[in-house]
């Protein structure tokens, strides 16, 4: 009964859907317009005060970036604001630094939870018989971190499930109190004992890396079944985070049930941004009427000292990489949330995330971006047929007796028989997609060849535990400029 009744409350989302495909400009100036009368806004900033067109907000109002916030937020939270509920906590992937974003319930519901209804619109729209609350549902999420008198801190998915109305929660494995353990290891021992149990899962949601550590050890306690005879009501897997190419061949091989559907979604910290409203074609829809207004700035134009050209929508081209900003009524505005796009449609506007601005290698002037490393890495281990658990790069560095080159540190599934010929072809691959990279191999004449590390299988979790950041949104920076964390990662995998 409550699957029918919810399935018939999400048709209400179409009309408001095709405002969102079409009518961009509408909704984007109706966002700014009650952004810059918000009270958290201006609590945050008091130079907004007056502004009531966007030409004065284009003009006076400058790119930012956590720095700016982070004193004025944590003064927020020493007066302990009865109207701010909750404050979303990063995961630090990148920075290494954890981030409190204040997260009113009125953006909530005007952006978090809109996002979950949108989604729910795709599952029951694009999946045929798709039963969420016919069934159960396994969520691997985050965690509610602190409980104070007037607020919560917590991972933005721990806040969402934390959330969730008291007859909805009997469809959910595990329970919503267990889900919201800050205790990864209890929690994900708890996880994977009742999904285990259960027979009737019909929805995956969580980043790759975390799922597929649980599947696996559902896996391991239903053996000689297999997860498709487990769960006959498997339908559709709802993930974001990080990039599905690397685990979507793992995922395969571990549900191999026909029609299931991969859905990505682009939920934040700063706020849900945008989700995939058609499984079967590639891009997600921008949610441009959710308490966000969206501002892009070309990413070969990015960091130049406050000169970057700010573009609208209408100035976007397609394939074009774009350094994502969003102003927003939790009181950030023209914020650099960090993310590169680009987009795969126009009309309406649709996106794929292609990287980090601080995820990359340039040490010896070849300017290796995640897209391009990823691609590289998809195509050779397609090649070699073989599974990836995670990847980190890093620059060995130039010394007085060699060159320096890249070295990659990899955990495979199931690792390449010749590991030699298996760095040659990723090397070749690199240059075939990185023109600066085959430029300083030509000859060898500024770096050498590449070298893989085949890292035990854990190394990757181990080190997360290590720095405490082990957790069902926690991830690993798969590019820097320096050796801090691939030492680490190498060092581990001799112990």
């Amino acid at each position: 009964m409550i699957n029918g009744l919810v399935k018939y409350y999400v048709k209400r989302f179409d009309k408001e859907l095709d405002q969102v495909r079409y009518q961009t400009s509408l909704c984007q100036n109706e966002q700014l317009d009650q952004i810059l009368k918000n009270d958290l806004v201006l609590q945050l900033n008091p130079e907004v005060e007056g502004l009531s067109k966007e030409i004065d907000f284009k003009s006076q109002i400058q790119i930012s970036t956590y720095k700016k916030y982070e004193e004025r937020i944590a003064q927020l939270m020493r007066q302990n604001d009865r109207e701010i509920e909750y404050y979303a906590q990063s995961s630090g992937t990148t920075s290494g630094k954890k981030k409190l974003v204040p997260t009113p319930e009125s953006f909530v519901r005007a952006n978090h939870l809109r996002g979950s209804w949108y989604t729910l619109n795709t599952l029951y729209n694009n999946v045929p018989s798709m039963n969420v609350f016919n069934a159960k549902n396994l969520l691997i999420g985050g965690a509610i971190y602190e409980r104070h008198k007037n607020y919560l801190i917590g991972d933005v998915s721990g806040i969402m499930l934390n959330r969730i109305p008291q007859f909805f929660r009997p469809y959910y494995v595990p329970k919503i109190s267990e889900a919201i353990l800050p205790n990864w290891k209890e929690k994900l021992e708890i996880t994977v004992n009742k999904a285990s149990k259960s027979r009737d899962i019909s929805l995956l949601a969580g980043v790759p890396t975390w799922v597929i550590t649980v599947l696996s050890g559902v896996q391991k306690n239903i053996h000689p079944r297999s997860l498709s005879d487990h769960w006959p009501t498997l339908k559709a897997y709802l993930h974001g985070g990080v990039s599905m190419d690397p685990y979507l061949n793992q995922l395969k091989s571990l549900i191999d049930l026909p029609h299931f559907k991969f859905i990505e979604i682009y939920n934040a910290t700063e706020g849900f941004l945008a989700f995939q409203d058609n499984p079967d074609e590639n891009g997600m829809l921008l949610m441009t009427n959710s308490g966000i207004y969206f501002e892009f700035v070309r990413f070969d134009d990015f960091d130049s000292e406050g000169s970057e050209e700010i573009l609208g929508f209408d100035d976007l081209e397609l394939r074009e990489r774009y350094v994502l900003l969003i102003s927003t009524l939790t009181g950030l505005l023209r914020y650099v949330i960090g993310d590169i796009v680009e987009f795969v449609s126009l009309s309406p506007y649709k996106i794929i995330v292609v990287g980090r601005i601080s995820e990359y290698v340039n040490a010896f002037g070849e300017d290796l971006m995640l897209w391009q490393a990823q691609q590289a890495l998809m195509n050779t281990a397609d090649k070699y047929q073989v599974g990836l658990a995670h990847y980190s790069i890093a620059p060995k560095y130039i010394s007085v007796n060699e060159k320096g080159w890249h070295d990659w540190a990899i955990e495979f599934i199931q690792a390449p028989n010749d590991i030699e010929s298996f760095e040659r072809d990723l090397d070749q691959q690199i240059q075939g997609i990185n023109g600066n990279y085959k430029q300083k191999r030509f000859n060898s004449i500024a770096m050498n060849q590449l070298k893989v590390h085949e890292l035990k299988s854990g190394t990757f979790d181990r080190y997360l535990k290590s720095i405490g950041k082990q957790g069902g949104q926690s991830k690993i920076q798969k590019l820097r400029n320096d050796r801090s964390i691939l030492d680490e990662l190498l060092n581990l995998n001799h112990v």
